[in-house]
């Protein structure tokens, strides 16, 4: 994962079993990686520009990646 990636939130809410309507989680669930950060010596975060403009910094193992970006770095 890396910055300019398209991501997709992965969340309990999320689960079909849990959440039967899926509202809590629509607002939230796509959005850009705008930041990486190294949080422990195999995890990472990533800051997250969420599509109803909210940023967070989320656990890339809550996250799966959607599109990769192409730039190079």
């Amino acid at each position: 994962m890396k910055v300019g990636d398209l991501v997709k939130f992965q969340s309990l809410l999320s689960d079909d079993r849990l959440n039967t309507s899926g509202d809590d989680v629509k607002d939230h669930d796509v959005g850009l990686v705008v930041a990486m950060s190294k949080t422990g010596h195999d995890t990472e975060s990533a800051q997250v520009l969420f599509n109803d403009g909210q940023t967070w910094w989320v656990g890339t193992h809550r996250l799966e990646v959607i599109n990769e970006s192409r730039t190079v770095s």
